[in-house]
């Protein structure tokens, strides 16, 4: 006659990810951030940059939960998003002054 087992053997918790989630973090701080700039009269030229860094987080941020190093994937997919809705038509418009300007003074 075989012993059952009163209990279940021993399962340990799932472990979090080890301290990945900064990039998914930084991509909404940063898509913020380059919200609030394009209200800003004299910080407009920084949409660009600080938006490019948003999506360049989000990207990563975006992988590494794919991959299941980190457990914010949807805080990065957030700061995607913006970062990109906002840094297009920013370049788009800054591009579009550009050759304006220069096509006035050419």
């Amino acid at each position: 006659m075989t012993q059952r087992a009163m209990f279940r053997p021993h399962q340990s918790l799932p472990t979090p990810p080890n301290g990945r989630d900064a990039a998914g973090t930084a991509a909404l701080v940063l898509a913020l951030s380059s919200l609030a700039l394009t209200s800003v009269v004299g910080a407009f030229l920084l949409v660009i940059p600080v938006g490019f860094a948003a999506i360049v987080c989000g990207v990563v941020g975006v992988r590494r939960a794919k991959r299941g190093e980190a457990s914010n994937g949807r805080m990065a997919l957030v700061g995607l998003v913006p970062g990109s809705v906002i840094t297009v038509p920013a370049t788009c418009f800054l591009m579009w002054l550009i050759t304006g300007l220069y096509g006035a003074y050419a």
